[in-house]
């Protein structure tokens, strides 16, 4: 009697399941469609039901009044773009994945908008100019004379921005004994390294890379080619601030090789069917040590921050899990969950459930092909992922050993906190 009762309590507060249909190619004619569409889109292939704390069934109440109002109005009092953007950022808000971006567009008002609940979660902003301030007044200045490499963050003719990295070494406590330093600050290198004949302009992206790994860091480093393998070097920090991630591509032989094999970062696991909880077996996620890689086990410390996201947290996880890795600064942004790149087709969404979806139509060929249709795009992840110890991390971020900061006022003045406390931890662990 009592489990029927519980059984009963259970089913009652969920809401009854719209009529089933593809995501990927309803072509929407009302507000109200448009929404339906996306809330049952997420209903069932949203992969964080059973962690996240938002009702789904009291926003589809909430929100679907608002969506009818909207295709109620007067042809005199028409709906705005902000109306409308602030109803999606309201059905979204508070939800774990902050990889989650919607896209819609109104034929009624000609109008589309973006959004993307995580981004209010940010604490600070990296800008161009933190870049720079970084880059010439603080590391050049404890760089040792002659290792300095470097290569600014820039933005091409057409719009594009090319990843800025820059490495040196810092002096140890002995002689002839360094730290080496290296910053990304985006996970594009070893796409460079294979296209960089066609794209001139990005191939002194590769130099602070290759002065770190040696001349083929996409195969892995070489021995004794670079700042990593040298016998002098017997530390390392990789600083990923403001890193916004990037191609998963670059872990393996660039974050892989500071390891001696293969290592596991967490477990993951995808939606396999219709319903909130309908999931696959958690998945080991390894990543891949290539054959040339660091050769002797080194202390690495790890720089991040808020502004730390996707393709970094990944690295952060990976190097803070290895038994010589120690993460510095401050939880990373928590946008960690596996997404599909690419064209995008209904491959991307699995059997109508499980990641991306919507009209894809739209978004591929520019100006709204469909006068009358509400076209919508979301973007979500794919991959529920957790650390190897099944600790959550989207929507909460990568937690550091040593928690420090960020301060602007130490930057201006010509500090880096973090930078300074990542060589003090490194001196005293080799006195």
């Amino acid at each position: 009697m009592a489990l029927s009762l519980l059984v009963l309590l259970f089913t009652s507060c969920r809401k009854e399941p719209l009529e089933r249909v593809n995501p990927n190619n309803r072509k929407c004619k009302t507000y109200l469609q448009q929404f339906e569409t996306v809330w049952q889109g997420m209903d069932q292939g949203y992969v964080f039901w059973e962690k996240d704390s938002v009702n789904w069934d009291d926003r589809y109440e909430k929100f679907k009044p608002i969506f009818e109002a909207f295709d109620a109005r007067p042809a005199n009092k028409p709906v705005t773009a902000r109306e409308y953007a602030e109803a999606y950022q309201g059905l979204f808000e508070g939800l774990l994945d902050h990889h989650l971006t919607g896209r819609f567009y109104s034929p009624k008002g000609n109008f589309e908008t973006w959004v993307r609940p995580g981004r209010n979660d940010y604490s600070h902003t990296t800008t161009s100019a933190y870049e720079r301030q970084l880059q010439v007044n603080i590391l050049r200045d404890r760089a040792v004379p002659g290792t300095y490499v470097g290569f600014n963050p820039t933005t091409t003719p057409n719009g594009l921005v090319v990843p800025g990295s820059y490495t040196c070494l810092i002096e140890g406590t002995k002689p002839h004994e360094y730290i080496a330093y290296f910053r990304f600050t985006d996970f594009y290198f070893v796409q460079l390294a294979s296209n960089h004949h066609q794209i001139s302009n990005w191939y002194s992206a590769e130099l602070p890379v290759k002065a770190f790994y040696g001349p083929q860091y996409y195969n892995g480093m070489i021995t004794g080619a670079g700042y990593a393998n040298s016998d002098s070097v017997v530390s390392l920090i990789i600083d990923l601030r403001g890193n916004t991630g990037g191609s998963v591509a670059d872990l393996a032989p660039l974050i892989g090789s500071l390891s001696q094999s293969r290592t596991l970062v967490g477990y993951t696991r995808v939606k396999d069917g219709f319903g909130r909880l309908d999931y696959s077996p958690w998945t080991e996620s390894y990543v891949e040590c290539p054959s040339m890689h660091l050769n002797k086990p080194k202390p690495i410390v790890v720089l991040a921050d808020i502004n730390s996201v996707s393709c970094a947290e990944l690295a952060t996880m990976l190097i803070k899990s290895l038994p010589n890795g120690t993460f510095i600064g401050e939880r990373t942004y928590g946008a960690i969950g596996g997404l599909y790149s690419g064209e995008a087709t209904n491959i991307y969404h699995d059997l109508f459930y499980g990641g991306c979806f919507g009209d894809f139509e739209y978004f591929k060929d520019g100006p709204n092909p469909y006068a009358d249709v509400f076209s919508y795009y979301v973007y979500t992840s794919t991959f529920h992922m957790v650390d190897a110890n099944y600790n959550d991390v989207e929507g909460f971020g990568v937690q550091p050993d040593i928690q420090l900061g960020y301060s602007r006022n130490s930057l201006e003045a010509g500090r880096d906190a973090a930078l300074n406390r990542a060589i003090m931890y490194l001196h005293q662990l080799d006195q």
